[in-house]
C-alpha cells in the first residue's frame, strides 16, 4: 500500500470512529429522553433505538447488554451535567475579581430546573426499588460529586481558600438539589414563598461563611498570593468597600 492509499485509508476509519461515536452518543441521549418524557419503568431497549432512529444491530454494537446501555446513560447524564455546570459558572465569572456568590447561587438554581436534573431524579427515585440501578448509581454519583468539587474549585478559586468552603458548597447543593427535588412532584409556580426566603437565606449565609477570603482570582493565577484588599475588609478611612461578589 503506497502513501496515498494510506492516507486514504486512514481517513475511512476516522470518519468511520466519528460516525462511530456519533450513533452511541444519540443513542446515549435518546436514552435519557425515554427516561425523561415515560420513566425509567417504562423504557426499552427497543424504545431507545427507535427514539434514535437506529437499528437494533446498531444499538446491540453498542450496548450488548441491557445493564451496558443504562450503565453509560448514567455516565453520560453526569458528564452533561457537569459541561452545563462549568460552562454555565465560567461564563458568569470570566471577568469577575472575586466569584460572584449570589449570581452564582441564581445560575445553580436554573440549571435545576433543566431536564437533566429531572432525569437525575428520575433515576434516583427508580434505584430505591431497582437493587441493578442502585448499584450504578451509588459509585456514579459519588464520581460525580467529586468532579463537581474539583470543577468548582477551578471556577471559584478565591472562595477555594476559605476554610469553610467545603461547608459551603455543600449546603447549596443540598438546599437547591432538595427544593428542586421536591418541585418535581408540584404543580404551577416552582418556586414559593418559603423557597424562595430559604435561597435568599443561603445567599447571605454562604456570602458570610466566605469573609475569610482575601485573594482576589487574578492574584492567585498571577502566582501572587499576597492578599489583595478584600471586597469586604476595611478600607483606610473605615468604610468598607463595595463587594463585585456580594451583589
Amino acid at each position: 500500500m503506497n502513501e496515498k492509499q494510506k492516507r486514504v485509508a486512514q481517513v475511512g476509519k476516522s470518519w468511520q470512529k466519528t460516525k462511530s461515536e456519533q450513533t452511541k452518543t444519540a443513542i446515549l441521549n435518546a436514552a435519557l429522553d425515554c427516561f425523561l418524557s415515560i420513566g425509567f419503568n417504562n423504557t426499552t431497549t427497543e424504545k431507545i433505538a427507535k427514539q434514535a432512529k437506529v437499528s437494533r444491530g446498531a444499538m446491540l454494537h453498542h450496548f450488548p447488554q441491557r445493564l451496558d446501555l443504562i450503565r453509560a446513560s448514567v455516565q453520560h447524564l453526569h458528564r452533561k451535567r457537569l459541561e452545563a455546570f462549568e460552562e454555565t459558572l465560567s461564563k458568569l465569572n470570566e471577568n469577575a475579581d472575586f466569584t460572584l456568590v449570589g449570581e452564582g447561587i441564581d445560575a445553580f438554581w436554573d440549571q435545576l430546573q433543566s431536564p437533566l436534573f429531572a432525569v437525575y431524579c428520575e433515576l434516583l427515585v427508580a434505584s430505591r426499588t431497582d437493587a441493578e440501578l442502585k448499584g450504578m448509581l451509588a459509585p456514579a454519583i459519588r464520581d460525580f460529586q467529586t468532579a463537581w468539587r474539583e470543577k468548582s474549585e477551578g471556577i471559584f478559586p478565591d472562595l477555594a481558600q476559605s476554610e469553610q468552603y467545603g461547608l459551603a458548597t455543600a449546603l447549596t447543593r443540598y438546599l437547591l438539589e432538595g427544593i428542586a427535588f421536591n418541585a418535581q412532584a408540584s404543580e404551577g409556580q416552582v418556586l414559593n414563598a418559603q423557597a424562595k426566603i430559604a435561597i435568599e437565606w443561603l445567599k447571605s449565609t454562604v456570602r458570610d461563611m466566605f469573609q475569610d477570603v482575601q485573594i482576589s482570582k487574578s492574584a492567585l493565577t498571577a502566582g501572587d498570593h499576597q492578599p489583595k484588599q478584600s471586597p469586604t475588609s476595611e478600607q483606610g478611612d473605615g468604610q468598607r468597600a463595595e463587594s463585585p461578589r456580594l451583589v
